[in-house]
């Protein structure tokens, strides 16, 4: 198998990291002896690669998981909010890729790069926000995921501690996620949330699997059952999981990505 990402052509056999146009690759998990399926991780808003631990110890082996360094992590800084076009550093990590597996904002953030020609064999859309038309939004809707902002970094603290956190203190937590994000980084969230009914979704050629949860409250499964229904080729899932489905149903998720992965193998290859 071969990738024309100039990041993954040029890596490592087995480990390291592989730097793009300012982003950097880090390669997470080898695949077999013959090449893998060259797979890239793209984590969410406030999230980071600890996102995707649940999943790597539990995916397909013939995936060769790479993971970007994005700056809208929870350690990131500011700067990238004043940027015109956070999208680029999508396409910098993806471009090229057998497979690519992003949530949340990222997810929204991919769809809009397939859209405009991004290529990649195939895509993982994780809990996505997405609205058919403008006129789904309101005031109220607006208020809402900006007075609730932190509850759902409280959840993605949640489900990454295990529960192991009192809810006061994960409360406190994730008020102060949320200030070092600053509001700069819920207005680039909740901008591509307001962008979704205008991306030309008929564009999108590439095969893709949609996962929503069903207790999903900030990308509800109504989000991700819209969003398949636009696209070309796409297939829509639900498992039994809040936002973070890859790890609170980490099993079930590994297997919906192999059997989807497997079932575009000419493709991807």
């Amino acid at each position: 198998m071969t990738s024309t990402h100039p990041a993954l052509a040029s890596r490592p056999a087995t480990g390291g990291r592989a730097a793009g146009q300012g982003r950097a690759l880090r390669l997470r998990r080898a695949g077999p002896a013959e090449p893998g399926v060259r797979t890239v991780l793209l984590h969410g808003l406030g999230g980071g690669p600890a996102t995707w631990n649940a999943f790597a110890a539990l995916a397909p082996p013939r995936l060769e998981l790479w993971e970007a360094d994005l700056p809208w992590s929870a350690v990131g800084t500011r700067e990238w909010t004043l940027q015109p076009d956070p999208g680029r550093w999508v396409v910098d990590a993806a471009e090229g890729a057998e497979v690519v597996i992003a949530h949340s904002f990222a997810a929204n953030l991919l769809l809009e790069s397939l859209a405009r020609g991004l290529k990649v064999g195939a895509a993982v859309l994780v809990a996505p926000f997405y609205r058919a038309s403008p006129a789904e939004f309101d005031w109220a809707t607006i208020e809402s995921y900006l007075a609730g902002f932190h509850t759902i970094l409280d959840h993605g603290l949640r489900v990454t501690s295990g529960d192991r956190l009192p809810p006061d203190t994960r409360h406190d937590m994730a008020v102060k996620l949320r200030e070092r994000l600053g509001p700069y980084s819920w207005m680039r969230f909740f901008e591509a949330y307001l962008r979704s009914p205008l991306v030309d979704t008929a564009a999108v050629t590439t095969p893709c699997l949609v996962v929503s949860g069903r207790d999903d409250r900030a990308a509800p499964p109504r989000d991700g059952r819209a969003l398949a229904g636009a696209l070309p080729r796409a297939r829509f899932e639900t498992l039994a999981a809040g936002h973070l489905p890859m790890i609170e149903q980490a099993q079930a998720f590994a297997e919906l990505v192999g059997d989807f992965v497997s079932a575009h193998t000419l493709e991807i290859t």
